[in-house]
């Protein structure tokens, strides 16, 4: 009997503000499931109410997304102020995947592809 794969936890890598337009930009990894989302979501609210332009979410390091993963993304974005959003940049391709498939594409700012390094140490 094989021995199941160890599940990749999901985090938060960094959190860096940009004054320049308000905005917290945190870098996530691992897996984003029913079950991290879980223990993830409860970290992220306060970096939202904190941050008055909304958040960037950086995904190039994100190496699974679920629907539970999207649906996190689209009740941040509603938990933004009114002049606020949230973005996905550096999205890979799995993750791509289900934010199209579930429409998210339509409804927030995504940026697709992995964020160079040089271009996320600059935001």
């Amino acid at each position: 009997m094989p021995l199941p794969v160890p599940h990749a936890e999901a985090g938060i890598a960094s959190v860096t503000r940009r004054p320049a337009d308000r905005r917290t930009v945190v870098a996530l990894h691992g897996e984003l499931d029913l079950h991290t989302v879980a223990r993830l979501e409860p970290r992220l609210l306060p970096l939202l109410e904190n941050s008055s332009g909304g958040l960037v979410l950086d995904l190039a390091a994100v190496t699974f997304c679920d629907s539970a993963g999207a649906d996190l993304f689209r009740r941040l974005n509603e938990h933004c102020a009114a002049d606020a959003a949230v973005v996905l940049q550096g999205i890979p391709r799995q993750p791509s995947r289900v934010i199209r498939l579930m429409g998210l594409d339509r409804s927030l700012h995504c940026e697709f592809g992995r964020t160079p390094p040089s271009a996320a140490q600059q935001n």
